[in-house]
């Protein structure tokens, strides 16, 4: 009787490379899998090349590695099923995510060549640094497992060495590597990823704490640098929140959101206890057209990613704090609940400073718990903070009650912006309609026309509709739809009245904040100047009496200097009695460069209207809207002048083309790139590329930044609604010449 068995060909191998792991993308997906399960806190992937300049891919992790005994009888042995009975890993617990077996075969799919080096203990239950572990190296030639050979009987060259005070982890080196990769692959790949890569720690009965998972990406080819999945995760939703406490105890907070650009805030409030505290929120919306990265993020991963890792944890001195995070510490969800529209008294306040957003109901938009994800980081300096006995949680104390405070009036300010987004939007839907209503009626429609030409054409419309109806009801008919078009009238223009009252106290704010600081400032000469006199008066002789009547002809001429400014008060008055006229261009010019005269000579500004004639004249425009636009266009070229540190020059022109004023504001400042063209008149968008008041803040002093403004982000906001409400335009051009900056107006 002769003994038989079973033998297993090479061609093995490739079927299972190709059935079981699809495409390469799955493939290394798997891996990374691999070392999740194998606890690790930190995996690189790296797409780079050899020393032969040969392609390849790197998997390095510091999770718990093999030791030889494990890759013998495990790794290499085909369906082995040590893994069916295994639910979570040894260190953390994690629920293991790789499927049994297949991450040798996902090697074999990336590439020819493997190249395992791996670090572990024997009982393979530990990570980290440890006194005696096994390195073991292994080479795959997986092209050597032709089909006709025995998968037995191919050797794999490996070696083990003992180390000491050695860390745990493996890397695996590919080679000759698959050209299957594509970019919308690794975009895949990056939000299959990202799925793990969001593990921020997690607490699992019997097991150490989890010190989370993250993941680096490095493909130059595609990404063109190192790509930290958690951050981009964390940048790829709706907005992201980042603040922190400043010196004075305040919250200073920055929003950089989708629609609606940088957006900061200093609160009033100030939280004396809280110290080296920040906080950095990704604010994720489950709506695929807000989010701002859809190669990291999809609704999908986000159904997998949130219910388990939404929240807002806190990590005091670099570790987390169990359970906040995994609860409602913020009470998000339970004012949710109760419908809490209305925020705090400051925050009421911006919300009130917002167009279209109702104070007492900005909050209503406030996302769920889940939905606000990231963390609260306490600093070494940080005190008031003490751990309870179980390590669950700090013990109730005035500090923490304004931790809670402080983040939450981030997430409050966040909710509040975005409500105002939401308003945005529905303007955007308001310009669909608008040319949709344009092919309806063949015509061009002016913004300020919608109204009344949409009532017009339902009128005509009306004709068509009642032909077929008898006398009576026809005339019945006329007079409903009449009664309808003419309450709509009525309501559209009193809501223009409305509109043009609350822009023109928009534009009063710019006029109140030179007004001011001007008054501040000749009052400060004038005391000066008569301080000086009584020193000087007793000492005086006649020949130098001459010097008096020079000083007091300067305080003549600094009474009428006063006399001007205190005349833009008249522009506060009744304003509803104020009506629209012709406002001459140079004379407004001149009167808002002399606003100016102190920071242009203490900066040594030249500002050239020459290209201005006296017959520019505009039309149908209040003469505080004038100002307003000159004051803000103004302003902010000479702070970009200023930033930018060389010549600094401006230049104001206008010439009539027809009926339209077209006026142009050059200046050689720091200049804007043309994709910001059309954002920075979004409003609260002071400075969308971020090099403005970084370069103005070591170049203007700070008494210098009550004149030209702090940079609300409103002032371009102001203008273009001032503008496009007299039936204009504004917008940047590409400048010509040496000018860096090129804004038109066109004004009837």
């Amino acid at each position: 009787m002769q003994l038989l068995k079973f033998t297993v060909d090479s061609a093995l191998l490739r079927e299972l490379g190709e059935k079981l792991v699809e495409t390469v993308h799955v493939a290394l997906v798997e891996l990374v899998k691999n070392c999740y399960d194998a606890d690790a806190t930190e995996v690189d992937v790296i797409f780079d090349y050899d020393e032969k300049g040969k392609s390849r891919i790197k998997i390095i992790d510091n999770g718990t590695g093999m030791s030889f005994e494990a890759i013998q009888n495990f790794w290499m042995r085909i369906a082995t099923v040590n893994k069916n009975t295994q639910l979570h890993s040894n260190v953390f617990g994690r629920p293991l995510t790789g499927a049994k077996g297949i991450g040798r075969f996902s090697c074999r799919r990336l590439g020819g060549c493997l190249e395992l080096i791996t670090q572990g203990t024997k009982s393979g239950d530990k990570i980290g640094k440890q006194r005696k572990i096994q390195r073991t190296v292994v080479k795959f030639p997986w092209t050597d497992f032709e089909p006709g050979t025995d998968v037995t009987e191919i050797e794999c060259d490996g070696e083990m060495t003992e180390l000491e005070n050695a860390s745990t982890g493996t890397t695996l080196i590919i080679t000759d590597i698959s050209e299957e990769w594509t970019t919308i692959g690794l975009n895949w790949l990056k939000r299959q990823l990202a799925v793990l890569a969001v593990n921020r720690g997690a607490k699992r009965e019997g097991f150490q704490d989890d010190l989370g998972f993250n993941v680096r990406l490095t493909a130059p080819d595609f990404e063109g640098g190192i790509r930290d999945l958690r951050e981009d995760f964390l940048n790829a939703g709706w907005g992201t929140l980042t603040a922190y406490i400043n010196n004075k105890h305040q919250a200073v907070c920055e929003l950089n959101a989708l629609g609606i650009g940088r957006n900061n805030i200093t609160s009033k409030a100030i939280f004396p206890m809280l110290k080296d505290v920040s906080l950095k929120i990704a604010v994720i919306v489950e709506e695929k057209g807000q989010m701002r990265d859809t190669s990291v993020l999809s609704l999908g991963t986000l159904n997998k990613i949130l219910p388990d890792w939404g929240g807002v944890q806190i990590r005091y001195k670099g570790f987390r704090v169990f359970p906040y995070g995994d609860d409602d510490w913020l009470d998000i969800d339970h004012d949710r609940g109760l419908r809490k529209g209305n925020p705090n008294n400051e925050l009421q306040g911006f919300a009130n400073s917002l167009r279209g957003v109702d104070p007492k109901r900005s909050l209503l938009n406030m996302l769920s718990m889940r939905s606000y994800m990231g963390s609260v980081e306490i600093g070494e300096s940080a005190t008031g903070f003490e751990m309870k006995l179980n390590r669950e949680g700090f013990i109730a104390s005035e500090a923490v009650e304004q931790l809670k405070a402080f983040v939450r009036f981030a997430i409050d300010w966040s909710t509040i912006l975005r409500d105002f987004y939401i308003r945005k939007e529905t303007e955007g839907e308001t310009i669909i309609a608008k040319n949709a209503l344009e092919k309806v009626v063949d015509e061009k429609v002016e913004y300020s026309q919608i109204v009344d030409s949409a009532v017009n054409y339902i009128e005509k419309e009306i004709e068509n509709i009642t032909v077929s109806a008898d006398p009576q009801s026809k005339v019945e008919m006329k007079k409903s739809f009449h009664t309808a078009t003419d309450a709509i009238r009525k309501y559209n223009e009193t809501t223009k009245l409305e509109l043009s009252h609350l822009r023109l106290v928009a534009s009063t704010s710019t006029l109140l904040l030179v007004f001011s600081h001007e008054v501040k400032s000749l009052l400060g000469v004038l005391e000066q100047s008569k301080n000086s006199l009584n020193l000087l008066a007793d000492s005086l002789s006649s020949k130098q009496r001459k010097e008096i009547y020079e000083m007091a002809k300067s305080f003549d001429d600094l009474k009428i200097r006063l006399k001007e400014l205190l005349e833009f008060t008249s522009l506060l008055g009744n304003t509803k009695k104020v009506k629209p006229g012709q406002v001459s261009l140079r004379e407004k010019i001149l009167r808002v460069n002399k606003i100016f005269d102190l920071i242009v000579n203490r900066y040594d500004i030249q500002i050239d209207y020459d290209g201005v004639p006296n017959n520019i004249v505009i039309s149908k425009i209040l003469e505080a809207e004038v100002y307003s636009i000159l004051l803000n266009i103004l302003s902010n070229s000479i702070k970009s002048v200023i930033a930018g540190g060389d010549k600094k020059k401006i230049q104001i022109s206008a010439i009539k083309e027809g009926s339209i004023n077209v006026i142009k504001i050059r200046d050689s400042g720091l200049g804007l790139n043309a994709s910001k063209f059309d954002e920075v008149f979004i409003p609260f968008i002071s400075d969308p590329e971020g090099k403005l008041y970084k370069n103005l803040d070591s170049k203007l002093n700070p008494e210098d930044k009550l004149i030209v403004g702090s940079g609300s982000g409103l002032g371009l906001g102001i203008v273009k609604e001032i503008v496009e409400a007299r039936g204009g335009s504004v917008h940047f051009v590409k400048p010509k010449g040496s000018w860096s900056t090129e804004l038109e107006i066109k004004l009837p």
